[in-house]
């Protein structure tokens, strides 16, 4: 069963495949236009050019890439690529994705682990905390975890439709994981595999639990499950370099990959677009402060508008 992609961009923008022709022959790549700028699966930390041949290929705009460059055939055209590799002149390396090789059980894999790390594992699991797992049921508790926390870093998320339509998208591949404490959702992951590549692209836990350790326990719970899911290599999901996030991941014993976001045209981070206006953005900093301090009701409102940008 494939992955239902517009069930999970129905509201980003037009979807469609695109030929590209490379020097081992014709390969395919998935793009949403949004913003009148084709990008290669938004939202998530990267794509690849397909072998297979969709349904349907855009018959106007295609690409060719040489090796080293992407081009279009329409200049016109402006596109943001997201690869393992760079294909433009303008690119940034500001994101990296950490992942981890599995062992063949749960438990030649935690022997793996630091004494440090393993000590933490049973550490949550002595202060009583739970894991309950499956699919669109639980897409509610997650989002509570995950929107309270972002709201406390002052980021906007995506609308708690979105993540259900991108578990509902994935159908039997996706899994819904929830750390709970007596009963109460104090941690979710969202869990997808392709392949034999199991990755939680989206993770949060709640703060005023950390003592409990809960991100250990959620963390090892994604592993453990890839692992039972027959995958290879468990993905912690893309963070900003050398930031909290990613050191964190490294104790794990997870290997890092760069992450080369091109793009065709000189890219500006310092304002977005809304219908025909394009609005200045005031500084990150300040962007964070004015969104933590801000009330639910106008981020639940806003949150979603203002994510989409920052695919």
């Amino acid at each position: 069963m494939g992955v239902n992609w517009s069930m999970i961009y129905r509201k980003s923008g037009p979807l469609g495949w695109y030929a590209v022709h490379t020097p081992f022959g014709k390969r395919f790549m998935m793009m949403v236009n949004m913003d009148d700028i084709l990008v290669s699966l938004p939202f998530f930390s990267y794509g690849a050019l397909s072998r297979n041949e969709p349904e349907t290929v855009d018959s106007k705009v295609e690409f060719t890439f040489d090796g080293k460059q992407l081009t279009c055939n329409d200049p016109k055209v402006k596109w943001h690529v997201r690869m393992l590799r760079p294909v433009s002149e303008h690119f940034h390396t500001v994101k990296v994705v950490s992942w981890l090789r599995l062992a063949e059980t749960p438990q030649a894999q935690l022997s793996r682990f630091t004494s440090n790390v393993r000590r933490k594992i049973n550490k949550a699991i002595s202060n009583e905390i739970t894991l309950e797992t499956g699919g669109l049921e639980l897409v509610g508790q997650f989002y509570g975890v995950f929107a309270h926390n972002m709201h406390r870093l002052g980021a906007p998320s995506m609308s708690k439709s979105f993540y259900s339509g991108i578990v509902e998208a994935f159908g039997r591949d996706a899994t819904v994981l929830i750390a709970k404490h007596h009963g109460k959702a104090i941690g979710g992951a969202i869990w997808l595999k392709r392949g034999d590549y199991g990755e939680a692209c989206w993770f949060s836990t709640l703060e005023d639990y950390n003592s409990f350790y809960t991100s250990y326990f959620l963390w090892w719970s994604c592993i453990k499950h890839s692992i039972e899911r027959n995958c290879k290599v468990f993905s912690f999901g893309r963070s900003t370099r050398d930031s909290g996030p990613h050191l964190y991941k490294q104790q794990w014993g997870a290997r890092n990959s760069t992450l080369y976001w091109s793009f065709s045209y000189p890219p500006r981070n310092d304002q977005f677009k809304v219908g025909p206006f394009r609005i200045n953005m005031p500084d990150r900093t300040i962007l964070s402060f004015l969104w933590k301090i801000s009330p639910c009701f106008i981020i639940r409102w806003l949150g979603p508008m203002v994510a989409g940008k920052f695919y």
